[in-house]
């Protein structure tokens, strides 16, 4: 009886056991601006980035916790709030572990078509009075980053509609940032009834390739498994597939 009983005892730990690790919940602290991550919902195309790679990481459970990228930072580093941190750069100051490049921008300028500006690169920008998002400096590149030291019609703003309005209203030559933010803030974001959003009404200079971001995480062996997910998803092309369905550049 005795023996049937620790049997018995002996199974239910494992099956205890097993549930616990299924239902694991990591918490992700990410941003909130579309199209990359959107609180209501929780939608956005780096959402569905991360929801794809913990499908083959079925013994966690994401949750999703929506702040601004200075207290992502701050919790990543020394809070107990959240687990994991998005969309961290290379050169910022965090205590963790970091993933693969993952989140993907592409950074340009863009000018109203009609002011006929010319900017084929970066010293074309000096004289030119600048709305860029905030860290702009810190992830262009030296020229540009000298550039803006220059010039002193230069801004960095912390909301991405704050630099597509200052353009917009023309109290700036040239709006710097994502292609893709700035597309979504035209479609969705309601303007003065005098200023034509339409898409053609505006140049869009390339003067930058590709940035990537990363996830942070306090526990190294949850980098080592997604960082292999990854790798797997870029292979199998699963990762460009959610790129492509939101018609990203």
């Amino acid at each position: 009886m005795t023996k049937i009983l620790n049997h018995i005892i002996f199974i239910s730990l494992i099956v205890f056991s097993a549930t616990s690790i299924a239902h694991q919940v990591i918490k992700v602290g990410v941003g909130n601006f579309p199209p990359f991550f959107i609180e209501k919902g929780n939608e956005g195309i780096f959402i569905e980035l991360i929801d794809e790679i913990f499908k083959q990481l079925p013994e966690y459970n994401v949750e999703y916790i929506f702040m601004s990228n200075s207290r992502i930072l701050h919790e990543i580093n020394n809070g107990e709030l959240i687990d994991v941190a998005c969309n961290i750069f290379p050169n910022s100051q965090v205590n963790a572990y970091l993933s693969d490049p993952l989140f993907r921008f592409k950074d340009v300028a863009v000018s109203i078509k009609s002011n006929q500006l010319k900017v084929n690169k970066i010293s074309d920008l000096q004289g030119k009075s600048i709305a860029a998002y905030q860290g702009a400096t810190e992830l262009l590149g030296a020229e540009f980053k000298q550039m803006a030291k220059e010039n002193h019609e230069y801004s960095e703003h912390p909301h991405p509609k704050e630099t597509t309005l200052l353009m917009l209203s023309g109290r700036k030559d040239i709006r710097i940032g994502d292609i893709n933010i700035f597309r979504y803030d035209l479609n969705n974001k309601y303007y003065n009834k005098n200023i034509n959003v339409d898409h053609t009404n505006f140049t869009v200079h390339y003067l930058w390739p590709y940035i990537y971001s990363h996830m942070a995480f306090k526990d190294p062996s949850l980098k080592d498994s997604v960082n292999k997910v990854i790798r797997e998803l870029k292979l199998n092309g699963s990762l460009d597939k959610i790129y492509t369905k939101h018609k990203m550049l």
